[in-house]
């Protein structure tokens, strides 16, 4: 196979994906006409999956494929790495390139006074199917100081957990919602949001949500700052009763270093999220 020319066509592709991103960025905050900025996404989706179908290998025979061509593999030399011996950017790093993508989940919770707080996780799992539990990791800050996640969780025991579609607008959403407020103000600012009554709200935007009731906290051991918490998913928000269109959907996915990308795709575009403080 040419891999350099796959490669090539590839990069290519997802450089028009970029600047068609950031074009219709440009274009929303002009205010331009709606008809060509819908033109532009259109562009903008057919090129994405044309990306993909490149990345996953389904045009391999346009170029000559017949195999796969990795060559790392565990059938020779071996080198084994002490993640104790690492900072926490290169453990992270590592672990992260280990066991990616993982969804990147808007967990949604509200305070006993009311207060309605957002905040985008990676670190959540299913630990079991019957009876439907999942487990979820919360840090604290810099500061030592818990999530409000976990602080409404404690006074409510409610949270929403909900899964986004890979947009551009959506990810400067979570950046926006991830920067550190006061426990009274709320990142829910003016985005619009679907509302159950006696549970937090999901966005609008949302492609499905877990309702979950806190049912076990556990500090994690050793020198771990977080507190992991399973949580009973008591119900599913969809738009539909068709599971399998909720499969194929693409979500908004957590690679490795804070970057956030298309699980379906994760070279066709690339977006390093800023890191709160």
């Amino acid at each position: 196979m040419d891999g350099d020319a796959k490669e090539h066509v590839l990069r290519f592709l997802q450089r028009c994906v970029t600047y068609a991103d950031e074009s219709i960025q440009r274009k929303k905050d002009r205010g331009e006409n709606e008809d060509i900025i819908a033109q532009w996404e259109t562009y903008r989706e057919f090129t994405a999956y044309a990306a993909s179908e490149v990345q996953r290998g389904d045009l391999n025979d346009w170029f000559g494929a017949t195999e796969n061509t990795s060559n790392l593999d565990l059938s020779e030399d071996v080198h084994r790495l002490d993640p104790a011996s690492f900072d926490h950017r290169e453990r992270s790093a590592w672990l992260g390139a280990v066991v990616t993508p993982r969804p990147l989940h808007l967990v949604s919770t509200i305070s006993k006074d009311g207060i309605r707080n957002i905040a985008p996780m990676s670190s959540i799992s299913v630990v079991s199917n019957s009876p439907p539990l999942i487990g979820m990791s919360l840090s604290k800050d810099r500061k030592g100081r818990s999530r409000d996640t976990l602080l409404n969780l404690i006074e409510t025991e409610r949270a929403t957990l909900s899964v986004l579609p890979p947009h551009m607008d959506i990810v400067r959403w979570i950046e926006a919602s991830a920067r550190p407020l006061p426990s009274n103000q709320s990142e829910w600012m003016e985005h619009a949001a679907i509302t159950s009554e006696g549970w937090p709200d999901a966005p609008a935007a949302s492609l499905v949500a877990l309702q979950t009731t806190l049912v076990a906290r556990h500090p994690l051991p050793e020198d771990a700052i977080a507190e992991w918490v399973v949580l009973r998913v008591d119900g599913i928000l969809s738009p539909t009763l068709n599971r399998e269109l909720i499969e194929k959907e693409s979500v908004l996915t957590m690679l490795t270093d804070n970057e956030v990308s298309d699980a379906r795709a994760p070279d066709t575009w690339r977006h390093k999220m800023e890191k709160s403080d």
